[in-house]
């Protein structure tokens, strides 16, 4: 009896212990999200058919659920993309997600598209979540998105549609 006794004991704590590391393994979200950015930009004339342009956007961040983490995040990227013949292959920028708990979350992004007449790039980006702050701090991750701009309201500013998804993982 004492044999099965000592068993059951050491089937519970290894039962617990793989429980536990089952827990604190991290899983994979994805969220799909759409967001709204206000757009300022430079351009540079380069040479005949090529112009480099600078941007500064800012906007929101929805869940198309109405809930989960990037939910009314505001959005804040800097970034710029050379045309050349109306396309670009090099769009580069770098943002942070303010999450509605103050926490803030960081990433990189690149594109490709083109310009469209009157409204502004259409594109591809992919993004790198590099990391975060509090509750957020570790986090990695990966964004899809395609850009789609729209004639502008007020002369001089972008406006811009952003639609896809927010793959990330939690430490």
């Amino acid at each position: 009896m004492r044999r099965f006794t000592w068993i059951l004991a050491l089937g519970c704590l290894v039962l617990i212990a793989f429980v536990t590391q089952a827990q604190a393994q991290s899983k994979e979200v994805t969220e799909a999200v759409t967001g709204a950015l206000y757009v300022t930009t430079k351009a540079l004339p380069l040479e005949e058919g090529r112009v480099r342009i600078h941007y500064d956007a800012v906007g929101i961040v929805l869940s198309d659920t109405g809930s989960g983490l990037f939910h009314q995040a505001t959005a804040h990227v800097l970034g710029g993309f050379t045309v050349e013949k109306g396309t670009y292959s090099d769009d580069r920028g770098w943002g942070v997600l303010n999450l509605q708990n103050g926490d803030k979350v960081f990433y990189t992004q690149g594109g490709t598209g083109e310009m469209k007449p009157g409204g502004g790039p259409e594109g591809k980006i992919t993004g790198t979540i590099t990391g975060g702050t509090g509750k957020c701090a570790g986090i990695k991750g990966r964004t899809t998105f395609s850009r789609h701009s729209v004639r502008p309201a007020v002369e001089g500013i972008g406006q811009t549609v952003m639609k896809g998804t927010i793959t990330y993982t939690l430490p």
